[in-house]
């Protein structure tokens, strides 16, 4: 944008520019004080990178429900969760925060049981969310008769009334610092066995460049068991971080990076 754009557009909204530069710079700001306090505590501001062919070895299969539009997660995340549940027999699956539900309507294809605690209309009112959101909460799966659920919000719900563990953990509710860190203490707590696993799915705002929340980052890290921290990865070709038990070849991420696999992709769209 030339200067004298710039400069029209401040004499016309002067306290919009102003506001919105000040938003800007705190979040700036948030971002640089969580860096540093992950390499001052942890020393790191990243995750190690796992190939997601080295999780999910093979990886192929379709997704549906998907609805292309903004706030969904990646085909390949959606993908990669339906293949894990598929892998591991009778998966107990349970998400915190569903928004359109393409990603448990996916899973529930492969998974024994779906549960997916995420706010009720009457909590989102009160936070304030647009009615808009209320008109695309759980489109694609509030009647799915393969999906529990449970409208709380995840850091009120009592979770000992479920009275049952789960082997598949997906995170993506609120994503601040607060919600994340809480959201990944619950999960730790109801984890089945040593072969359960836990993802996030806002670690990073892009796929390939190191950015990373580092809010995300200092909730994920101090809510895992100090034991585990060497079990936490990035997914390649996500923007996902992944708690898995095992070892796993890994790496930091740099761009640009090399392709080391490809994707065949096949959309077909339909008229609702």
């Amino acid at each position: 944008m030339s200067k004298l754009k710039l400069l029209s557009t401040f004499l016309a909204n002067p306290k919009q520019v102003i506001t919105l530069g000040i938003q800007a710079l705190n979040r700036k700001q948030n971002e640089i004080n969580y860096a540093k306090k992950n390499q001052d505590k942890y020393g790191r501001t990243q995750l190690p990178t796992l190939d997601i062919l080295d999780l999910v070895p093979g990886m192929s299969g379709s997704i549906h429900s998907f609805a292309y539009l903004n706030g969904a997660s990646m085909p390949t995340i959606i993908l990669m969760l339906k293949s894990l549940a598929k892998r591991i027999p009778d998966c107990s699956y349970l998400e915190f925060g569903s928004f359109r539900g393409e990603n448990i309507v996916n899973v529930a294809d492969t998974a024994k049981d779906c549960t997916s605690i995420t706010l009720s209309p009457e909590e989102m009112t009160a936070r304030g969310f647009k009615p808009g959101f209320l008109d695309v909460d759980r489109f694609f799966s509030k009647n799915d008769p393969r999906v529990n659920y449970i409208l709380h919000d995840s850091m009120t719900f009592d979770f000992g009334s479920l009275h049952k563990k789960f082997d598949l953990i997906s995170i993506d509710a609120d994503n601040r610092y607060s919600f994340i860190l809480q959201d990944t203490k619950t999960a730790f707590s109801l984890l089945k066995n040593d072969n359960s696993m836990i993802v996030w799915h806002n670690y990073a705002t892009d796929i390939e460049n190191d950015d990373v929340r580092q809010d995300v980052l200092a909730g994920i890290l101090d809510g895992t068991p100090p034991e585990y921290h060497n079990n936490l990865y990035h997914v390649s070709n996500t923007i996902c971080a992944i708690f898995i038990r095992g070892k796993f070849p890994s790496s930091m991420l740099n761009f640009p990076s090399v392709p080391t696999k490809t994707f065949n992709v096949s959309i077909e769209a339909k008229k609702l």
